[in-house]
């Protein structure tokens, strides 16, 4: 395993801004029944190690002065206006170190699994499953051959073959990490019938308001006609 070259922190560093300007990260290295020691880590290093992902669930190697310290990243410190890292805590491990760790499931043959041949959607619940092992025996990811799957399965912790010593923190329950489900069916819209029936409609209100325009100004005008002719009559007269 590489190993990665870390600064005793001492106050000839100077403080955690110099240290910040300087490309360096200040932080610590606890551990049961153990001192704890203030280090320093180049910020670019630590950078490349956190992109590689499963940062959390992974041992690090560190060579302090020539002598090697095993490691478990337990927490990062972020500046809350500029969201740059400030600190970090790295956890000493022993042989005898016990520690919960979140671990990714990988899940195999999903090209040749018969519930998503047939359509079926896998819904993972959990992203992340939480074990509890030696520190010395994480596990990289957890793995489920999806070869046989039908819609409807559920794949459960019970599922998952656990290497030796590996536990998961949820002891009380089976729980589910995914299911298998039944593809979605679109509705189909009735949108555009709808609107042709409502265009269609009010062409016929509109042809049928006009018609009702049309007898109503002939009638007006039928009776205005009358009257005048009636008019002229009387004067006539």
């Amino acid at each position: 395993m590489e190993s990665f070259k870390i600064i005793s922190r001492s106050k000839e560093l100077g403080s955690t801004k110099s240290l910040l300007k300087k490309g360096l990260v200040p932080g610590i290295i606890y551990g049961k029944n153990t001192d704890s020691t203030k280090i320093a880590f180049e910020n670019k290093i630590l950078k490349k190690l956190m992109e590689k992902g499963g940062f959390y669930s992974k041992i690090i190697d560190l060579d302090m002065d020539g002598k090697i310290e095993k490691v478990l990243p337990k927490q990062l410190q972020y500046h809350p206006v500029t969201d740059k890292l400030i600190h970090f805590d790295f956890l000493r491990v022993q042989d005898d170190t016990k520690v919960n760790v979140e671990v990714t499931v990988d899940f195999l043959n999903k090209e040749t699994c018969p519930g998503l041949k047939k359509g079926g959607v896998l819904n993972l619940v959990r992203r992340l499953v939480e074990l509890n092992c030696n520190a010395n025996n994480i596990p990289e990811k957890l793995e489920f051959d999806l070869a046989s799957s039908e819609i409807g399965d559920a794949v459960k912790i019970s599922n998952i073959n656990l290497p030796e010593g590996v536990q998961p923190t949820i002891k009380d329950r089976d729980f589910v990490i995914a299911t298998l489900v039944p593809p979605t069916v679109e509705v189909e819209e009735a949108k555009p019938e709808s609107s042709e029936e409502g265009a269609d409609a009010e062409k016929t209100e509109g042809e049928t308001k006009d018609a009702s325009s049309t007898d109503k100004d002939a009638s007006e005008k039928d009776a205005t006609g009358d009257k005048k002719e009636g008019s002229s009559e009387e004067k006539s007269k």
